[in-house]
C-alpha cells in the first residue's frame, strides 16, 4: 500500500500555474470563435481561479509507481478546473469537455515524436510485459492512494496482451470530491486522445465513472482505440470524436 499527500504542489504553485496559463494560451483561439473575445476573457480568468483552488488538494502518490498516476492526476485537475470555471457560466458538461478535448489535442501535439515512440516502446517492452505478468500471477491488487489496481496478462484466446482493472479510482475520487462528478465520465475520454498519439489498442467498455464496478482497460500492440461509455451523452460525445478523426484522414 502507498500512501499519498495533500499540498504537496503548493511548493509547485506558482510553476503549475504558469503551465495552465500555457495551455489556455493553446486554446485561445477555440474560446474566442466559440463565446467571444470577451466572454473567452472571463471565462479564462474564472477557469484559472478554479484551478488554484485546487492545486493544494491535489492527491501526489509516493513512489515510483505512483508518477503516471500523479501526471493523470494533474490532468483532472486541469479538466476539472475548466469544468468548474465554465460551469459558472451556464455551460454543461458537454460543452466544457469540447474545449477539455481541444486542449488536450493542441497539448499532445507538442509532445516530440521521438518522446511518443519511447513511451510506445516502454508500454509493450520486454521488462513491462514481465513485471505485469508476475503481478497477474500473483492476483495482486495494488492500492495507491485512492486508485486501486489489479493486473491481467492476456492468453491465448483473449484479444488483448496485458490489461488493468481500476477497482477505485483516484481520478473520480478527486471529480466528486470537489463538484465534479457530473462531468467525471467526461474525464475518462481523455484516454481516447492518449490512446490514439501513443498507440495504447486500448479497448475500454466500462468505467467506474459510469457507474461500472471497475474499469477494464485491455491493450493490444497494434490495435485500434475503443473505447465506449455506459454514459449515453457521453457515448454520443465519443461518436461524434470518431466521426470527426475519421473525416481528418
Amino acid at each position: 500500500m502507498t500512501s499519498q499527500i495533500l499540498g504537496y504542489y503548493l511548493a509547485e504553485k506558482e510553476t503549475l500555474l504558469k503551465e495552465f496559463d500555457s495551455l489556455l494560451t493553446l486554446a485561445k483561439d477555440f474560446l474566442i470563435n466559440h463565446f467571444g473575445p470577451e466572454f473567452a476573457g472571463q471565462i479564462q480568468i474564472e477557469i484559472r481561479q478554479e484551478y488554484e483552488k485546487l492545486i493544494p488538494e491535489i492527491p501526489y502518490i509516493q513512489g515510483f509507481r505512483g508518477k503516471p498516476l500523479n501526471i493523470f492526476l494533474l490532468v483532472t485537475a486541469q479538466e476539472l478546473a475548466v469544468f468548474k470555471g465554465m460551469n459558472k457560466f451556464g455551460k454543461s458538461a458537454k460543452e466544457v469537455w469540447k474545449l477539455c478535448h481541444e486542449i488536450l489535442l493542441l497539448r499532445l501535439a507538442k509532445i516530440p515524436k521521438w518522446k511518443i515512440r519511447l513511451y510506445k516502446f516502454l508500454l509493450f517492452s520486454p521488462f513491462s510485459r514481465m513485471v505485469l505478468k508476475k503481478r497477474a500471477k500473483k492476483n495482486e491488487k495494488a492500492i495507491l492512494g485512492d486508485f486501486e489496481i489489479e493486473y491481467l496478462i492476456g492468453r491465448k484466446e483473449d484479444d488483448f496482451d496485458f490489461g488493468v482493472n481500476y477497482l477505485r479510482c483516484g481520478n473520480l475520487n478527486f471529480a466528486i470530491k470537489h463538484g465534479g462528478e457530473e462531468f467525471a465520465p467526461y474525464i475518462c475520454m481523455s484516454d481516447i486522445a492518449l490512446s490514439n498519439i501513443f498507440q495504447w489498442g486500448l479497448t475500454r467498455t466500462q468505467t467506474l465513472a459510469d457507474g461500472c464496478q471497475h474499469c477494464d482497460f485491455r491493450f493490444k500492440k497494434g490495435a485500434e482505440t475503443k473505447i465506449t461509455s455506459k454514459t449515453l451523452e457521453v457515448q454520443e460525445t465519443i461518436d461524434n470524436i470518431r466521426k470527426e478523426k475519421d473525416g481528418s484522414n
